[in-house]
């Protein structure tokens, strides 16, 4: 009787000690991850070293103080694993000289399993933040990355409502709004605004976000200015084209929509995406190389918008209506990617491979309604001089199991029986067994 009343007394006794612990652990419960906070940090390491300057909306060192902190916020291991899903993804280790970084032993796929078992032991969709927007942005660039389309398209719808719900970019700052949050709300959205355009334009989607992102005064004289500028010459390249592009190729249906770009509306945006491109030594060689590819891309797809519409001309003076226009463009390309490296391209995941395949698809649809093309060089690059080296680019980009490298390759094939084709590349065993998994255990 005596230790039963002792048992009653003592759990009297626990019992708010145990509440508090329950809530203890739903606030820790992020850190009984299966992934090490050592694995977090590595990933991150990466992420800082070659992709920042495409997704410069984390701080890196912050973000690891808050992962090591004893009161850390699943909100925060949530993020992390997003990023780290996200990074792995995008840069495709496996296709690398030395392919995984030591105490590396996860696949993206074991951090987006994290990021999602967390996110809804938290019931994250109870409170819009900035937090909860970043961690869409990277599940929706790891989806995009696994080719899972329906899942990338909700998570970046899910992103685009957290901004709506915090009305980013819906104020025009003064002086003493520029803070630190609000430059980090303000590249959020133009990551957004470009990652919804490019994301739509690609798999024939509505575009939900319409609100032109600010674009302020930056200083160019910090290193952190010269990323500023080249994130905004990126999305200026998008500010040029603010109506839809009606992709007949893409979606195989007739063209009803009304005529939306004159001829001379063609003329001058082609003109303002080719000049606008930066120098190289005004960027980083990763901002520089997503600046040049999304030029080239939305120039080729006004060109194929333009030939769906205005009638063709192989004299005409106003050269983005010509016939030829595509191989300018992928001369013009190819010639500017001679001053980088592979692993700056690489760099850029799934989105590099299509914007290569684009450029790719509108050299060929020339050749193949217009054969007698394939006689035609500009100083000494032919039509399939380009599309040869555009497939080299995808091979290494993508590697040779990249479904944007067979879709070129059933294009060529279906050249006609009269065209002489070079032989396309032919890739090492070495190349063709480092591929036998698409995400191999480090």
């Amino acid at each position: 009787m005596y230790i039963f009343e002792e048992e009653i007394q003592r759990g009297a006794t626990a019992e708010p000690e145990m509440a508090a612990a329950a809530e203890q652990s739903v606030a820790l419960c992020a850190s009984n991850s299966r992934i090490s906070i050592t694995t977090y940090c590595t990933v991150l390491d990466i992420f800082r070293n070659r992709l920042y300057d495409i997704w410069p909306i984390v701080d890196v060192e912050h973000m690891k103080a808050q992962l090591r902190a004893r009161d850390n916020d699943p909100t925060t291991y949530a993020l992390a694993a997003a990023l780290c899903a996200a990074t792995l993804a995008q840069i495709r280790l496996w296709l690398t000289p030395a392919p995984c970084p030591d105490n590396l032993s996860v696949t993206a796929e074991d951090f987006a399993k994290e990021c999602l078992r967390i996110r809804l032991e938290t019931y994250h969709h109870q409170e819009a933040s900035l937090q909860a927007l970043v961690t869409s942005i990277f599940l929706h660039m790891y989806y995009a990355n696994r080719d899972q389309i329906t899942p990338a398209t909700i998570s970046l719808r899910e992103a685009i409502t957290y901004a709506d719900l915090m009305h980013l970019c819906h104020t025009s700052p003064s002086d003493s709004t520029r803070s630190k949050q609000w430059q980090m709300e303000l590249r959020c959205y133009w990551i957004l605004f470009v990652t919804e355009r490019t994301f739509c334009i690609q798999h024939d989607l509505p575009i939900t976000l319409n609100r032109t992102p600010n674009l302020p005064e930056i200083e160019r004289n910090t290193s952190q200015g010269d990323l500023y500028a080249g994130f905004c010459a990126l999305v200026q390249l998008f500010l040029h084209v603010q109506r839809p592009l009606v992709l007949p190729a893409s979606s195989g249906k007739a063209i009803e929509a009304p005529e939306m770009y004159s001829k001379t509306n063609i003329s001058d945006i082609q003109r303002r995406i080719q000049v606008d491109r930066p120098r190289l030594d005004l960027t980083s060689e990763i901002q520089f190389i997503d600046i040049l590819t999304t030029s080239a891309w939305v120039r080729s797809l006004l060109w194929q918008y333009s030939a769906s519409r205005f009638m063709l001309s192989s004299s005409t003076s106003i050269e983005p209506l010509s016939f030829d226009y595509p191989l300018a463009i992928a001369k013009d390309y190819l010639e500017s990617l001679s001053q980088v490296s592979i692993e700056s391209m690489r760099s850029h995941g799934y989105g590099m491979e299509i914007k290569l395949l684009q450029i790719a698809n509108s050299v060929l649809d020339v050749v193949l309604c217009m054969p007698k093309f394939l006689n035609h060089q500009t100083c000494h690059i032919g039509p399939l001089d380009a599309v040869i080296t555009i497939e080299h680019l995808l091979s290494q980009v993508g590697g040779v199991k990249s479904d944007r490298l067979s879709v070129l390759h059933q294009r060529l094939s279906q050249m006609p029986s009269s065209i002489t084709m070079p032989l396309m590349l032919e890739y090492p065993e070495e190349e063709m067994l480092c591929e036998s998994t698409t995400e191999p255990q480090c």
